[in-house]
């Protein structure tokens, strides 16, 4: 990943909360979109306590399945013992009562 983000988060990090896209990703967008995994790197590179994955879920851009984003960010951030939260669309969000994992978007799909 870009030396960049170690940067930001060396000098300005933790942060509290990372908001870090991760929707319509592919190989051939990679300087476009991060994808789940390049989220959860950029995450903790940035010194994030919890990650927001953002940009995803409103429409399928990708030529991926509307749910691939965030079931590969969970696998990702799971995999390297990353914080995150996936509200429900409209649902607060604290950094200090963490609200527990739904995945409401396979009702979505019922």
């Amino acid at each position: 990943m870009l030396p960049i983000f170690d940067d930001i988060g060396k000098k300005y990090g933790p942060f509290d909360l990372t908001m870090i896209e991760i929707g319509a990703y592919h190989e051939n967008l990679g300087d476009i979109h991060l994808g789940p995994v390049n989220a959860v790197d950029i995450h903790q590179s940035l010194r994030g306590k919890m990650l927001l994955p953002i940009h995803w879920g409103t429409f399928n851009l990708g030529i991926h399945a509307w749910i691939n984003p965030v079931e590969g960010m969970i696998k990702a951030a799971t995999k390297k013992s990353a914080n995150f939260v996936v509200p429900k669309p409209g649902q607060p969000v604290s950094t200090d009562k963490p609200i527990d994992l739904e995945k409401w978007w396979l009702k979505s799909m019922s």
